[in-house]
């Protein structure tokens, strides 16, 4: 949650670039305020510990970067005892998925990063929206580049906890990119303990892949949470099927910020692309930013799902 003893955490929620694009400077936000992980808790307290696991997997003060010990005293603070990053976590200009695998006695984080503004690689990999197979169905080929770069990690880590913790709950999450290599990572891993949880998430794959994760929440707990208009839950566009949304449960932030659950009528992909400055979908959607945003961009920051998200449980 925002830090209420710092002058300037309140800013945080402003509509401008930089909020969309980075975290919090140091101080303006206080992370993992949830109390420890209980087996059978409130789904809204498990949403609470997954925004900020995945507004943390950003690992940057705005547009400072952390450095390993930054993540780790974070992340040990919060009760994760053990924790790895994943990918080329702290360098410019990466090209690969990034993260980290944070784990306890009692339950895993597995976080991936979104979409940095400040990163080319990363907004080639978003365009690169041809389709490729995954799990006998159809997937976003830049989402499964990317988590491809760090499968090998991925599945290390996730055996070395399940050496000593066959049954403890992995709880899978991302904001944006990281939202789409978090669901790819889910259906990948297959594991009966573990749980889906993404923040503005785009859509992954046609609507095969999306009844592979419909499957999985027959018996776990799968969420998608969706902050008003955000526009990048709603690309890549879900002309002629090749891409939609899996039928799992949604938690939708409303305009005055009110956490609903299964709203009844969500709003379409033109109702928030009519909110959006004229021909900005011509370009990658975190290119000429304008100041303020328009409500779709704004929608999207990580700090107001996290906010947002904690203010509700």
């Amino acid at each position: 949650m925002l830090n209420p003893a710092s002058p300037t955490s309140a800013s945080c929620l402003d509509p401008t670039p930089e909020n969309l694009c980075y975290p919090p400077k140091r101080g303006d936000y206080i992370y993992f305020e949830t109390p420890p992980y209980q087996s059978g808790e409130s789904p809204k307290v498990s949403l609470v510990r997954a925004a900020d696991a995945s507004m943390l997997a950003y690992a940057r003060f705005v547009q400072q970067r952390m450095v390993l010990a930054d993540l780790q005293g974070i992340l040990a603070a919060a009760g994760y005892s053990n924790s790895q990053p994943i990918g080329d976590c702290f360098v410019d200009g990466a090209n690969t998925g990034r993260g980290y695998f944070a784990s306890n006695d009692s339950h895993a984080l597995l976080a991936f990063r979104g979409t940095e503004a400040d990163n080319n690689n990363d907004k080639a990999a978003d365009a690169e929206i041809d389709r490729t197979p995954e799990a006998g169905a159809l997937v976003h080929s830049g989402f499964k580049r990317y988590l491809d770069s760090v499968w090998g990690q991925v599945t290390q880590f996730v055996a070395g906890y399940r050496a000593n913790r066959p049954n403890q709950n992995i709880c899978i999450t991302g904001h944006s990119l990281g939202g789409a290599l978090a669901t790819l990572a889910f259906t990948r891993l297959n594991e009966p303990a573990s749980s889906l949880i993404t923040f503005g998430c785009p859509r992954v794959g046609n609507p095969a892949y999306c009844n592979v994760i419909a499957t999985a929440a027959r018996t776990r707990a799968c969420y998608r949470v969706v902050d008003n208009l955000d526009i990048v839950t709603h690309v890549p566009p879900d002309f002629l099927n090749t891409y939609a949304h899996p039928p799992i449960t949604i938690y939708w932030l409303d305009q005055g910020h009110t956490l609903r659950i299964n709203p009844p009528n969500l709003p379409s992909d033109s109702d928030a692309i009519a909110k959006l400055p004229g021909g900005f979908l011509a370009t990658h959607w975190m290119e000429g930013l304008p100041d303020p945003l328009s409500e779709p961009l704004a929608d999207h920051s990580p700090v107001r799902y996290a906010q947002y998200v904690g203010k509700a449980k």
